[in-house]
C-alpha cells in the first residue's frame, strides 16, 4: 500500500480518540450545545449544511455528527449527506469546476482508457452509460465525445437545481439527466449492457449496504456491465485486511474497499490503481477500479 499517513485528516475513525483534538472538542462542544437546545437541534437536523449556517449552528451538527458516530448510526450520517448534496450541489460544483481539469484529465482519465480498451475488446458490447454523481455534466460530456457509439448517456445527481441547469444547456438527445438518488433510480431505469461511473468522490457518501445491494443488481440484471470507480478512501485504510466500511475523513464519510465489494457481487477486476490527494484538495488518497460482469 503506498504511504497516505501525511494526510492524517482523511485517515479512518475507528474510534472517538482517532479524531485530531480541535475535532473532538468541537464534537463534544455541539453535543453538548444539542442537548440544551433542542430548538437549534430540531431545525439543523433538518435543514443542510450551508455556508450561511452560523457558527452556533455548525457546532450543533458536530453534535448530531458526534452521536450518529458513537452510535454508530450510518444510516444518520448518510441522511445529513443527502441534505447537503439535494440542496448545496450547483453552489459546490459551481466553486469547484476546475477540478475536471485538474483532477479527472491531468490524474485520473487513466482509469477512462483502461475502459476503452475493454470496450474494444467486446466489439461495442456497451450501449449504455450512467453516470453517478453527475455535478455539472464535464465527465458525461467528456465520455460522450470520447465513446460516440454509445446510444444514452444518463447523469444522475441528488442536486435537482444543478440538475435543471444541466438539462438546460443539453442539446443532445442521446444525453440526459435525472435529479434522483441513484440508489432508487438505477433499479427502476438502467438498461442491460451499461456501463456505471463515479468520479471525484461520490459513493463515500453511500452505506455499505447500498453499494452491496447496488453491486448485486447490476451483476445480476444489467450484465453485461462495468462499473468505473474514481473514489476517496481512508489514508489508512488497509484493504487486504478491513473488508467492511470505515468512517473516515473530516466529513465522516465512508471508505469503501471498492475491490472486495466488486468481488462480493460478482464482478472482475480490470484495473485497480491509486494516487495521493493533493494539497488543494485537503491531501487524502485516491483509488481507481474498473470492473466487468458479463454473467
Amino acid at each position: 500500500m503506498m504511504e497516505f499517513t501525511q494526510h492524517k485528516d482523511n485517515a479512518a475513525r475507528r474510534k472517538f480518540s482517532d479524531f485530531p483534538a480541535n475535532k473532538q472538542a468541537k464534537l463534544l462542544a455541539g453535543s453538548l450545545l444539542a442537548a440544551v437546545l433542542p430548538k437549534t437541534r430540531s431545525r439543523v437536523e433538518n435543514s443542510s449544511l450551508s455556508d450561511s449556517s452560523s457558527c452556533l449552528e455548525r457546532l450543533v451538527r458536530n453534535g448530531l455528527y458526534a452521536t450518529a458516530f458513537r452510535r454508530k448510526d450510518h444510516r444518520k450520517l448518510r441522511n445529513y449527506f443527502s441534505q447537503y448534496w439535494g440542496s448545496e450541489a450547483a453552489a459546490f460544483h459551481e466553486g469547484w469546476d476546475d477540478r475536471f481539469d485538474r483532477m479527472f484529465l491531468q490524474h485520473d482519465v487513466q482509469i477512462v482508457d483502461e475502459l476503452e480498451i475493454l470496450m474494444g475488446k467486446r466489439d461495442s458490447q456497451f450501449q449504455h452509460l450512467y453516470e453517478i454523481g453527475c455535478g455539472g455534466g464535464q465527465v458525461l460530456s467528456y465520455m460522450r465525445d470520447r465513446f460516440p457509439k454509445l446510444e444514452t448517456l444518463t447523469g444522475i445527481d441528488l442536486g435537482a437545481e444543478q440538475i435543471e441547469k444541466n438539462q438546460e444547456a443539453n442539446t443532445l438527445d442521446s444525453v440526459k439527466f435525472a435529479a434522483a438518488d441513484a440508489t432508487e433510480w438505477i433499479p427502476a431505469n438502467a438498461e442491460k449492457n451499461c456501463i456505471l461511473m463515479t468520479n471525484g468522490g461520490v459513493f463515500e457518501y453511500f452505506l455499505q449496504e447500498e453499494l452491496e445491494d447496488l453491486f448485486s443488481f447490476a451483476a445480476e440484471n444489467l450484465a453485461p456491465v462495468a462499473i468505473c470507480i474514481i473514489e476517496t478512501i481512508g489514508t489508512d485504510h488497509d484493504l487486504e485486511k478491513e473488508t467492511d466500511s470505515l468512517i473516515y475523513g473530516r466529513e465522516l464519510a465512508f471508505s469503501h474497499n471498492y475491490p472486495h465489494l466488486l468481488k462480493q457481487a460478482g464482478f472482475s477486476i480490470v484495473s485497480q490503481s491509486e494516487r495521493d490527494g493533493f494539497e488543494i484538495d485537503g491531501g487524502g488518497r485516491w483509488i481507481r477500479v474498473l470492473a466487468i460482469n458479463e454473467r
